[in-house]
């Protein structure tokens, strides 16, 4: 059960990548709540990103992991979406978390776990963002329906 929330959690983060496409600079996971730090200035509505997330959720996409070279890796640098730690090298190849049919919402590098289709993520929502400097806001995801 713990991991399974865990991996529901770790997916809803890669929800957020895709909605929220700016650099990240931090994330955690965990089984209640998790966090993204993105380098970024705006003012963007919790709200607005919790509906946008959903529609994924809702969408049902396919969650899957391919396998890339590191030369592949290497010629599409744009797929690394954060921005100060880069996946590991030297191995020969790369595993990328896709999302949607032929990666059609989207692919990163990354070695964790994942739910194999959106909606097991189930009901999720942003609960703050917080300001962590001139550069960098945190979203805090947490499941269930938001407080009102």
């Amino acid at each position: 059960a713990r991991r399974y929330r865990l991996m529901r959690m770790h997916t809803a983060c890669h929800i957020l990548s895709v909605v929220c496409q700016f650099p990240i600079t931090g994330a955690a996971v965990g089984e209640d709540e998790s966090r993204v730090d993105f380098d970024m200035t705006d003012t963007i509505d919790k709200d607005e990103v919790t509906a946008a997330m959903m529609e994924v959720v809702g969408a049902n996409h396919p969650v899957y992991v391919r396998w890339i070279t590191d030369e592949e890796l290497a010629a599409n640098p744009g797929i690394v979406k954060s921005k100060n730690v880069r996946p590991p090298l030297g191995m020969g190849r790369v595993s990328l978390v896709c999302i949607g049919e032929n990666s059609s919402v989207d692919s990163q590098p990354c070695g964790g776990t994942h739910v194999s289709e959106t909606q097991e993520v189930g009901e999720i929502h942003i609960a703050k963002i917080e300001k962590k400097g001139r550069e960098n806001r945190r979203f805090r995801i947490r499941f269930g329906k938001p407080e009102a």
